[in-house]
């Protein structure tokens, strides 16, 4: 499936970071469609420095599902939360990586 990033995660989002979230989601979407049909199309992404390494907690609403994971980026960053929306048109599925203000 194809993915997109907006300027704003090009801009403000380190890329070993990107390729980390990008891989939360497909193993989050591979493990749900074991499980069922019902695939949640927003993925939450919140960001937390703590003993200096920086922690991502991947969220959705459903199933209603909450992990930590430690980032592989130990810097701080300048952004507190990141959205991986999947579009399905008739003929095409694709990922879209954005910042809240560009929602």
């Amino acid at each position: 499936m194809e993915r997109y990033i907006t300027r704003g995660i090009a801009s403000k989002l380190p890329q070993i970071v990107q390729l980390q979230i990008w891989k939360l989601v497909s193993l989050r979407e591979e493990e749900l469609s074991m499980e069922s049909d019902d695939i949640d199309y927003f993925h939450i992404f919140q960001f937390n420095m703590y003993n200096d390494q920086l922690y991502i907690k991947h969220k959705q609403e459903r199933p209603e599902y909450a992990k930590i994971h430690k980032a592989n980026c130990q810097k701080a960053i300048n952004i507190s939360k990141v959205y991986v929306t999947r579009e399905d048109d008739v003929d095409l599925s694709y990922y879209v990586m954005l910042l809240p203000e560009e929602y």
